[in-house]
């Protein structure tokens, strides 16, 4: 693994790290303030890092479409975060978009895994986008919003 490709790694484990940690801290503290900007700054980096790397093809392939798709879902979250005391529409809006951008993180890695280990990365990009389809469509984010 190039250089480049290490510190996309410690960078992405940095984000899932940060990532999974918001699920746990109450909605609408400065903690997760905080920590969701660390989690978009982290991202935000390794996506640039992935759009930088081509080790396996001199193509764009299936993880920089998923980088390019990562910095849109970012990119969305943001502003409904900062209008988020707005409205609980816009707090379930922005609750989705992380959602999905959290799980397409978890995808690009496990996509990513396969690849190096010589398997296709497409069973496990769609087991996870699956997954957080029917996670999106079980949740209450309006009761998440009440609680939190």
């Amino acid at each position: 693994m190039a250089w480049l490709g290490l510190i996309h790694a410690i960078v992405m484990a940095a984000a899932l790290a940060i990532g999974a940690g918001l699920f746990a801290i109450a909605k609408g503290t400065a903690r997760r303030c905080r920590c969701g900007r660390g989690f978009v700054i982290a991202v935000l980096g390794s996506n640039l890092l992935v759009l930088s790397i081509y080790e396996d093809s001199e193509t764009m392939g299936i993880f920089h479409i998923l980088a390019i798709v990562s910095f849109g879902s970012v990119l969305t979250a943001l502003p409904l975060a900062r209008r988020g005391k707005g409205g609980p529409g816009t707090r379930i809006a922005h609750g989705h978009v992380m959602l999905w951008s959290f799980g397409g993180m978890v995808a690009a890695g496990l996509g990513q895994s396969a690849t190096y280990l010589g398997q296709t990365p497409w069973p496990a990009i769609v087991a996870v986008f699956l997954c957080v389809g029917i996670l999106a469509a079980q949740l209450d984010f309006k009761a998440m919003l009440r609680a939190g």
